[in-house]
């Protein structure tokens, strides 16, 4: 097996005043089969919590957009499109109306490719969309409503899959082995957490949320903020070569994955890994101090293609916000000094402003960053949004005194060794 490095840059960022950062040292090979070493990016401050993994080259084009419900009626015409394409009504009359066994097995296997090429033809939309969102030929608003629509029609194809195997196993000899799980591997690559949460504003059945979005080359890094955790999914389709075979045990994948998480073989609170049999991709799910990630392993390259990340932000065993940024403006009367601190991050990272006053007493104020409104602190006088891509502002006002505070968002690339 010919194995590359994972590219990963951990998630904390510096201080503006730490120390520039630096490669690390390829972690020691213990088998020439094992996945390859990893150069890591590390803060000069410390490394406390998981590594990301990252586009592998600067973004072709990043953005901030928050889905709209008012997309809803474009992106419902869009699945009943799909769920006229592949009705099982339509599929239940059809076999109903067989005189056999062997017609009835006909039926299904016409309708097994329908579904494969419906599944193409999702994935070539959503790498269409990603290259003109990239060359900028399609809005933000626009690439983020076809990721939406994308995965509700993924969502559909999964539950037909499942109808058709049922209907499969009733007949003689014809089970159907693996088409659920060939098609599930198939999918991995246009779904995601932040792209069904994107599908459920767009339908109105959840509330919208800010997304950042960055794209290079096939590759597709989406983050967002939702219900107090900080979720981010990246696709690497130039990772995964489903044309090649390679077999391994459920542990030594999980072993494997690891071993590109160091921080996380230390702090790990336990995990599992699974395989798509029988097919070369392995899904390893790892619970963490912060939260859990799930990565997806083709063991063919020896890559991580795919990545799905959960950082806590609210209750216990939160992620720690990074080396902060801070300053200090008092009310027009000079009663109270209003402080604010921004702990920075990554482009798309979890960002964290604090607001208090000289006591370090929490106050309740609006955040705006770059000037766009972003929320208020809560009680505890805490913000979590997402990094913008360059040098940024964090406003903050309270009781009529507003506070700035500039930083710059930490570099996310590494060098592939």
């Amino acid at each position: 097996m010919r194995v590359t490095p994972v590219m990963l840059a951990l998630l904390l960022a510096l201080s503006p005043g730490a120390a520039a950062v630096q490669a690390a040292a390829p972690l020691a090979s213990a088998a020439d089969d094992r996945v390859g070493a990893t150069d890591v990016v590390r803060p000069a401050t410390n490394e406390n919590t998981t590594a990301v993994l990252t586009l592998g080259a600067d973004p072709d084009r990043t953005a901030f957009d928050s889905t709209s419900v008012s997309l809803g009626r474009a992106l419902a015409a869009d699945r009943a499109s799909a769920e006229t394409a592949l009705s099982v009504g339509a599929l239940d009359e059809k076999l109903a109306a067989a005189g056999s066994d062997r017609r009835r097995k006909q039926i299904l296997t016409r309708y097994r490719y329908r579904i494969e090429n419906h599944v193409i033809s999702l994935r070539s939309a959503e790498q269409r969309a990603t290259e003109a969102f990239s060359n900028g030929s399609l809005s933000a608003t626009a690439y983020l409503r076809t990721l939406g629509r994308i995965d509700a029609e993924a969502e559909h194809v999964r539950h037909t899959v499942r109808e058709l195997q049922t209907r499969a196993q009733k007949l003689p000899d014809f089970g159907m082995l693996n088409v659920d799980t060939s098609v599930q591997v198939r999918l991995m690559l246009v779904e995601g957490p932040v792209r069904d949460r994107i599908s459920k504003s767009l339908r109105g059945t959840r509330d919208p949320i800010r997304v950042h979005v960055s794209t290079a080359g096939r590759g597709v890094a989406l983050s967002a903020i939702r219900d107090g955790e900080y979720v981010r999914e990246i696709a690497r389709p130039d990772r995964r070569d489903s044309g090649t075979t390679e077999s391994l045990t459920v542990g030594r994948a999980f072993n494997l994955v690891l071993d590109q998480y160091p921080w996380v073989r230390n702090n790990t609170a336990g995990g599992s890994s699974s395989q798509y049999s029988p097919t070369d991709v392995y899904d390893v799910t790892v619970n963490h101090n912060h939260g859990n990630f799930t990565a997806s392993l083709d063991a063919g390259t020896g890559e991580i293609f795919k990545e799905i990340q959960y950082k806590h932000l609210e209750g216990q065993r939160t992620l720690p916000p990074g080396p902060g940024v801070r300053n200090t403006a008092a009310n027009a009367f000079g009663t109270e000094n209003v402080t604010l601190t921004v702990n920075r991050t990554y482009p798309g990272g979890p960002l964290r402003a604090h607001l208090a006053n000289e006591t370090g007493a929490p106050l309740d104020g609006t955040i705006t960053v770059d000037g766009e409104p972003v929320g208020a602190t809560g009680s505890d006088g805490v913000l979590w949004t997402l990094g913008p891509d360059e040098q940024f502002r964090v406003s903050a006002t309270h009781d009529g005194t507003t506070v700035n505070v500039t930083a710059t968002p930490v570099d996310i690339r590494s060098a592939e060794g």
